[in-house]
């Protein structure tokens, strides 16, 4: 299951004043590969579990998987994947079933490799702290609608994923559209999409890694942009997102944010 153990960051090993970390106890490297390949091994032939990899790419996911397992152990840090409910909260109709296999699949395969009691225990005992998290349950002392609140745009809409999927959904609807298409003519697409993905991104709330031009800087060799060429973008945006499933709300809430810049666009 991806990013399965993102919430644990921190929680092993420790400073000199602490005994060895689990990275140096279980064995380093070589111990977090053979351990990542052998529970994959076992997850992908249970069948209460197996299904959720259907499309992944395993090689991939256990590169991921390792690079989070070596950080997580204390051991150098070169992971940049999810945490435990981005990660896991696209997963349907996953319950404490299919936890407890995830849980059952580890600790065979630690046992397999030679791990202690102790070691084991420990581990188990962290993986089931996160259960809830994994689950997407409400967190304890907050309501589904608070928690909601406090998540962001980015997070709402179904992060990374989403984002991807609204650009080129709404690419494709503005090159179709004769009122707007004519200004894309001369523009590579596949950069466009990419700095639009990185931009929305921003703005949603998510990571920022945005390097392009503000909106004035960005539209005013636009000749004769107007308010109709900036209408019919919003509204394939928000055909785009009502195609995708955002609620109602979160697709007004983008709806302001882009009338909140239309002087700017429009270089007024």
């Amino acid at each position: 299951m991806g990013c399965f153990f993102s919430k644990l960051k921190g929680l092993f090993g420790g400073s000199g004043k602490c005994k060895a970390s689990l990275y140096e106890r279980l064995g380093g490297e070589a111990a977090v590969d053979a351990a990542v390949d052998i529970f994959y091994r076992k997850v992908l032939v249970d069948d209460r579990i197996s299904h959720y990899f259907d499309d992944v790419d395993m090689d991939g996911q256990a590169a991921k998987q390792k690079a989070f397992l070596t950080m997580v152990f204390g051991g150098p840090n070169n992971y940049t994947g999810e945490d435990m409910r981005e990660g896991h909260k696209h997963l349907k109709g996953l319950n404490d079933t299919h936890f407890d296999a995830v849980v059952e699949n580890l600790a065979a395969t630690l046992t397999e490799l030679g791990v202690g009691d102790e070691d084991i225990g420990e581990i188990a005992g962290i993986a089931e702290s996160v259960r809830d998290d994994v689950l997407n349950r409400p967190k304890e002392g907050v309501s589904e609608v608070e928690e909601e609140k406090e998540m962001s745009l980015y997070e709402r809409i179904g992060g990374e994923a989403a984002v991807d999927a609204a650009v080129d959904i709404f690419y494709r609807k503005v090159l179709a559209d004769d009122r707007i298409s004519h200004y894309f003519d001369d523009v590579d697409m596949d950069g466009q999409a990419a700095k639009q993905k990185a931009f929305l991104t921003m703005v949603f709330g998510g990571p920022h890694s945005y390097t392009g031009m503000d909106m004035r800087e960005g539209h005013k060799h636009l000749k004769g942009l107007n308010d109709t060429h900036f209408d019919a973008v919003l509204e394939n945006l928000a055909a785009t997102l009502t195609e995708l499933g955002v609620p109602a709300s979160d697709i007004e809430e983008i709806a302001a944010i882009g009338n909140s810049v239309r002087d700017d666009v429009l270089n007024r």
